[in-house]
């Protein structure tokens, strides 16, 4: 392996060269396996990419899941790090990818690209939108590049959604229905293999309505082209009963089990969205967009990473793959037609390799890095998470206030919900968010 112009370049089996980014990660928790399982298929499909990507160090606050981290990986004691600002010191590292729980990402983050580095982070961006503005500010102030987690966005879906709203197939979209309900599945309660850390108010900032909404709102505003928010309304509470013997994290449960709320876009376009974590009537999906000439309706939007975060041979975790329905007129007849969009994706991406890079949410972030991509071909992330957080923080802000929220209201009241300090190795470390 060879250093040049602070890019490493490997060897390949033809004798060809090819860039590998050195990666570091922050946080050792579950998300960050899903992030290995990607890198690995990365590095699976290097040539077809036309780079690599090589995991070098990690940082991890809990010592004994440092430990299993390392050893699960192969990783050498030096690279393992319990606190996070010594790895940051390291001067062979191209990019940080930020793994930490919600209210953690804006002071990491932060701290990341002030040390230098391009940063990657986990959905969602933030728990709010005056947070995750803090780190979009940094990034332009500081001349980094920053990049969020949308793995909904990287579909054939997604894809052919936005292209049959901007060719005018379905003529003018007005309405949009999102409904995304379960009937018990709260991580950490519910789902004890996630950490209780998903139900704490301090550590989460709220529950799945921002969680997974950033994936199904995210991706609702991307094929309509990212409309303004014009006002919100919303409803949002915990109502299902819990039993306290099952909470076991110090800070209690504090998040909600419901959001529902209503959008009006600057453009006309309303848009329902409801979220239930637990509830007492059953577990469904229902997403569809109507137009004035016809409709899509979405199913089985991606929630959990995408393909590449699947192993070799791995099924997906919940439902099918992503799938669109048309219904509209053609030739003076209203029908419905399944748009095949998984298979479709295969023979694009067989066609173009490139397509691996919107096929992936890492595959992305690595090509923006490394300038095969940039602001006018990558999707924008960052931009269409802080549009999300307008509107689930405009929900909150309405039920609190019991009213509709204007635009410029959600932006005047959000709230700051970053955790300002940790501790580390037994010290009380207070974040620097100055930039």
């Amino acid at each position: 392996m060879v250093k040049k112009n602070g890019t490493e370049f490997v060897t390949l089996r033809n004798g060809g060269k090819m860039k590998e980014i050195r990666v570091a990660i922050i946080g050792g928790g579950m998300i960050s396996h899903r992030h290995m399982v990607i890198y690995s298929n990365i590095q699976r499909n290097a040539e077809k990419l036309g780079f690599t990507a090589k995991v070098v160090a990690v940082a991890e606050v809990v010592p004994e899941r440092l430990k299993a981290w390392g050893e699960q990986y192969g990783m050498e004691e030096k690279d393992l790090y319990t606190d996070y600002r010594e790895l940051l010191k390291r001067d062979d590292i191209d990019t940080v990818d930020v793994c930490v729980h919600n209210n953690l990402h804006t002071p990491i983050s932060i701290e990341v690209m002030k040390a230098g580095f391009d940063c990657y982070c986990e959905k969602p961006a933030a728990a709010s939108y005056h947070d995750a503005k803090m780190m979009v500010d940094c990034a332009a102030k500081l001349g980094r590049k920053f990049h969020v987690q949308i793995s909904s966005l990287m579909t054939p879906q997604t894809r052919a959604a936005r292209d049959i709203i901007a060719n005018g197939d379905i003529g003018t979209p007005y309405y949009v229905n999102l409904e995304q309900c379960t009937m018990r599945r709260r991580p950490g309660y519910d789902l004890p293999e996630f950490t209780t850390d998903f139900y704490s108010r301090r550590i989460a900032g709220h529950g799945p309505s921002i969680d997974l909404g950033i994936y199904v709102i995210g991706q609702i505003l991307f094929v309509l082209g990212r409309p303004k928010v014009k006002s919100v309304s919303g409803f949002c509470r915990r109502e299902v009963e819990i039993d306290q013997k099952l909470v076991t994290n110090p800070d209690g449960f504090g998040v909600e089990d419901i959001c529902d709320g209503f959008v009006k876009f600057e453009n006309g376009i309303g848009f329902h969205f409801l979220s239930t974590s637990a509830n007492n009537i059953k577990e469904y999906a229902m997403t569809y967009i109507l137009g004035t000439k016809g409709g899509l309706e979405f199913t089985d939007t991606d929630t959990v990473g995408g393909k590449f975060a699947r192993k070799p041979g791995q099924r997906k975790m919940f439902g099918g793959e992503p799938e669109l329905k048309f219904y509209g007129n053609v030739n003076g007849r209203v029908v419905n037609t399944e748009l095949n969009c998984d298979a479709n994706g295969i023979v694009e991406e067989r066609l173009d390799p490139k397509m691996m890079l919107y096929n992936d949410n890492q595959c992305m972030w690595l090509a923006y890095k490394l300038g095969i991509l940039d602001d006018t071909t990558r999707y924008q992330t960052p931009e269409i998470a802080l549009e999300q957080l307008l509107i689930t923080d405009g929900m909150f802000l309405s039920q609190e206030e019991g009213r509709e929220m204007m635009l410029d209201e959600i932006i005047a009241k959000s709230p700051t919900l970053y955790i300002p300090e940790i501790e580390i190795n037994g010290s009380l470390h207070k974040f620097d968010v100055a930039y």
